[in-house]
């Protein structure tokens, strides 16, 4: 299959485009720096400049013609999301962004497309198990990092199934090299980490390297017009943060009972591994090399 993968430079990007090669199919590189693909990935894909921001649908639709998938990750997590104003790239790349991508996608005939999201955008759902037909969360509390994921999948939703096979792939949080995970390491390092109150949120994460073996299986089994849930099995975060400790010799966070809650979301992966035929297969934990 001919796959253009939109934000190929990413932590996903980065394990899913060696995985379609692998798989046999030939990957076109849409990101904004050509070198940055290129130091990347060789000549083992085609590779072209192009800021999804700046691009027009006449623009995409050339360079989307031909292909038979479209693979759309392209995000810009900040380092320091606490910050005024941080999120606005990331809600541009999935409001934005994906009109244009979406749009081009169609007028070019486009078989598949293959949306990341994230499981993030679900309230908190205490100890119940959230499965994919839970609403996202409409709240007003969270607007920042919710009200662009709704609109994102709205958009896609809209499209009629016999259009376009479209499938919204909802990743836990990453873990693995070069993702959020680090920062936790090194907090829990540093002594900064902490237990929010009794611990007993739900976290539901996922391993980048799982996430890109789930984008690979939705190319190929995916129904047209689903959704799902990419997630390993859920931790609560004491337990989390105690195994992560654990791994890297270090002394458990303490408990901080009137630290800011954490949202918990239990969320299910059966439908993915029915669907997708697919399974999380790394381990949310890190490994010591002497372990």
């Amino acid at each position: 299959m001919k796959v253009a993968v939109i934000g190929p430079t990413g932590v996903l990007g980065r394990a899913l485009v060696p995985l379609l090669l692998q798989e046999g199919h030939s990957v076109l590189a849409v990101a904004r720096s050509h070198q940055k693909t290129r130091d990347l990935f060789g000549h083992a894909v085609e590779a072209i400049e192009c800021d999804l921001l700046a691009a027009s649908t006449d623009t995409l639709s050339r360079v989307l013609d031909g292909y038979d998938a479209v693979i759309h990750i392209a995000t810009a997590i900040p380092d320091n999301p606490t910050q005024s104003d941080v999120w606005d790239v990331n809600t541009r790349l999935r409001t934005t962004g994906t009109r244009v991508l979406l749009d081009a996608a169609i007028n070019t005939g486009v078989e598949c497309y293959l949306q990341q999201s994230i499981t993030m955008a679900y309230p908190d759902c205490g100890d119940s198990w959230i499965t994919e037909d839970q609403p996202l969360d409409s709240g007003s509390q969270r607007t920042t990092t919710t009200a662009p994921v709704i609109k994102m999948e709205a958009m896609i939703r809209q499209v009629p199934k016999e259009q376009l096979r479209w499938c919204i792939l909802r990743g836990g949080l990453f873990v693995g090299r070069r993702t959020f995970q680090d920062r936790t390491i090194n907090d829990i390092q540093e002594g900064t980490a902490v237990i929010a109150q009794d611990g007993g949120a739900f976290q539901s994460f996922i391993h980048v390297e799982d996430m890109a073996s789930a984008v690979v299986a939705a190319l190929s089994f995916a129904p047209a017009g689903t959704i799902y849930n990419v997630v390993d099995e859920p931790l609560r975060q004491r337990e989390y943060l105690g195994k992560l400790a654990d791994a890297v010799g270090a002394n458990k966070p303490p408990y901080v009972a009137d630290a800011a809650p954490v949202i918990s979301q239990r969320c299910c992966n059966l439908a993915a591994k029915q669907a997708l035929k697919w399974r999380p297969t790394h381990d949310v934990i890190p490994k010591l090399p002497n372990t």
